[in-house]
């Protein structure tokens, strides 16, 4: 719709404590490579903008800042803050403070917990009980808080598959952005703006205009969520790469060290055997096809290899393993 703008939408990226990852995989592990992904981004557009600065390129810096992806820790900060103030004589005090304070996470889940009935209220208003709200509840829900919660729910339910819910939300979400960006250029406060812009849609053909910009953000909205799909999928490989690898590593360690192998890390008096004979010096002293039957413990290659040598030989050599305690009598 003209005059509107959603671009910045298409950089919305779903908060870490998200439900969005692989059953099969761990979820804390998961939120580590998110982070870690999200904050190495937001690194390199950091490091980026300050070459460009050093150069003295501010303008090409500044427009860095549209590929920085949105997340629930940067997709809004408070443009102005309003205070009214009432006295006891009946005068009213109306200030409004600019500013460029970013509002925690913390807040935000806050805020969602707090007003969680009269969001799911709004969603499933209709268009005049919608205005009804927003006039009733505007310090509620013509909140940033309350823009960000449509949108990043709306996001989220999409890669659900959730498409019915995904159209209220946007509708209502755009009910509330449509607002913001009507205020925003007149430099009043958007819940001072709500009876204008139901006045402003009263008509079939404005309301048709105000569905095509709710099909316009769907449209993105949709794209956003196969490419967070798709990227999810990647985080996903990425993870179980790690988780292998970690696992690869913890079976390495615990691999069983073979009595050949274990023998020569010992002292000496820790691996005499029980008839005081040195296994490393017995093992030493064995023919090579012997010291092999030992080094792999294959029983049969030491059965075949007893019936090809000497008997008496065989016997000397074998005692003397049992007295290392390289063989077991048992």
């Amino acid at each position: 719709m003209p005059g509107f703008d959603y671009s910045k939408w298409d950089r919305i990226e779903l908060s870490d404590d998200e439900d969005t990852f692989h059953p099969n995989l761990d979820k804390n592990l998961n939120v580590r490579v998110n982070r870690i992904t999200r904050d190495r981004k937001d690194e390199e557009i950091d490091e980026e903008q300050k070459k460009l600065r050093e150069k003295g390129d501010h303008g090409k810096a500044e427009r860095m800042e549209a590929k920085r992806p949105l997340h629930v820790g940067n997709i809004c900060h408070v443009a102005e803050e309003r205070t009214i103030i009432h006295s006891s004589d009946g005068s009213r005090k109306d200030t409004t403070r600019k500013g460029e304070e970013s509002f925690s996470i913390d807040e935000y889940a806050m805020y969602k917990q707090d007003n969680r009935a009269l969001l799911d209220r709004f969603e499933n208003a209709d268009w005049e009980t919608s205005r009804g709200m927003l006039m009733e509840y505007g310090h509620i829900l013509m909140g940033d808080y309350a823009n960000n919660y449509f949108m990043l729910t709306a996001l989220e339910e999409e890669m659900k598959g959730n498409r019915k819910r995904v159209e209220k939300l946007c509708r209502q979400g755009q009910i509330i952005s449509q607002i913001h960006q009507l205020a925003e250029p007149m430099k009043r406060p958007p819940r001072d703006l709500v009876p204008r812009f139901f006045e402003r849609f009263e008509g079939d053909s404005s309301k048709a205009a105000f569905q095509e910009g709710v099909d316009h953000f769907m449209k993105h909205l949709i794209q956003r969520a196969k490419d967070k799909q798709n990227e999810e999928a990647e985080a996903a490989a990425a993870a179980a790469a790690v988780a292998s690898a970690e696992t690869q590593a913890e079976d390495e360690d615990m691999q069983p060290v073979s009595l050949v192998e274990a023998m020569y890390q010992m002292s000496e008096e820790e691996r005499r055997g029980p008839g005081g004979l040195d296994p490393v010096e017995v093992f030493e002293s064995l023919p090579e096809e012997l010291q092999n039957c030992f080094k792999s413990g294959d029983v049969e290659m030491l059965k075949q290899v007893a019936q090809a040598m000497d008997p008496v030989e065989f016997d000397k050599h074998f005692k003397r393993c049992i007295d290392a305690g390289l063989w077991s009598k048992g």
